[in-house]
């Protein structure tokens, strides 16, 4: 191979960004892909987050692809897979991600106003909500009535219940009530107990203060009978595999000081965007991990 011919190559391989090691290899994706869990309606949700999409489009000089997830499974897989590159998890989808590719990195999370159910911005809870007209005064009332789940990955809506109740009764949540079902999303759960097509549901009390504030709950409408322990609010997070200034591109993106974010944040009455690590999350990922 003569000078000028391997003089070349290298210059490809440095144009490229290929190394001589693949552990020098990274990701630097066009477009950008982008999924959210589905905590509410999708067009909705969305739809608040356009600012955002539009800041790091912006930012990362590439287009912002968006994954539109049907679970919280589905944003986890794409994840896993490569198909997904920036999501916003829930804790507990966070750790089952982070528990099959330690890789995956929470960095940023939404700081709530703090609200009739919610008393920390960092940090929010799972309730148990019932209609207040239906009779239900504590846990025991429920026994053998049928409640709703949001859905297998969610937080508030399925793993601390599950942990909770175990805890408290002696028993698995499906011995407990008679039917346990999965609405999707926490909007749907409240729906469904406003209608009294279930007793009872497992919803974050975020997801409540949110239904007070655009009115489709009434102020004592429902009753909580049992929350839990407080728990850091939903990360978001990226695959490890971006390459560096990519990464630091997108916390850019959520932290810098942003006009067209702050009236987002007003919008969906968020106070901005703080950091997380992993350390943030260590408890759900030790209440996921001892799971039966």
């Amino acid at each position: 191979m003569n000078t000028s011919f391997r003089t070349l190559l290298f210059g490809l391989a440095a144009l490229f960004g290929l190394g001589s090691s693949p552990a020098a290899v990274c990701d630097n994706p066009k477009p950008l892909r982008f999924s959210l869990i589905p905590m509410k309606n999708a067009e909705v949700q969305l739809a608040e987050y356009r600012p955002l999409i539009q800041v790091l489009e912006k930012t990362l000089k590439r287009r912002i692809e968006i994954v539109h997830a049907t679970s919280y499974g589905t944003v986890i897989e794409g994840l896993l897979a490569g198909s997904i590159d920036l999501a916003e998890l829930g804790p507990a989808s966070y750790a089952q991600a982070k528990d099959r590719d330690p890789a995956i990195t929470a960095f940023a999370t939404p700081v709530q106003h703090i609200g009739p159910y919610t008393e920390s911005g960092s940090n929010y809870r799972s309730l148990l909500i019932v209609r207040r007209d239906k009779g239900y005064d504590n846990l025991a009332s429920l026994r053998g009535t049928n409640v709703s789940l949001i859905d297998p990955a969610s937080t508030s809506g399925a793993l601390l219940p599950r942990h909770a109740f175990t805890k408290l009764t002696g028993v698995p949540l499906e011995h407990y009530f008679r039917q346990v079902t999965f609405a999707g999303t926490h909007d749907r759960a409240i729906q469904a107990v406003q209608k009294g097509i279930v007793d009872a549901a497992f919803v974050s009390s975020i997801r409540l203060d949110e239904a007070l504030r655009n009115g489709s709950l009434r102020s004592g409408e429902v009753n909580v009978l049992w929350k839990s322990s407080p728990v850091s609010y939903d990360p978001f997070v990226y695959r490890g595999q971006l390459c560096q200034p990519l990464i630091d591109s997108i916390k850019q993106a959520f932290f810098q000081d942003n006009a067209t974010l702050k009236n987002m944040f007003l919008k969906i009455n968020i106070e901005g965007f703080g950091s997380v690590s992993d350390d943030d999350y260590r408890e759900i990922r030790e209440i996921y991990g001892s799971r039966p």
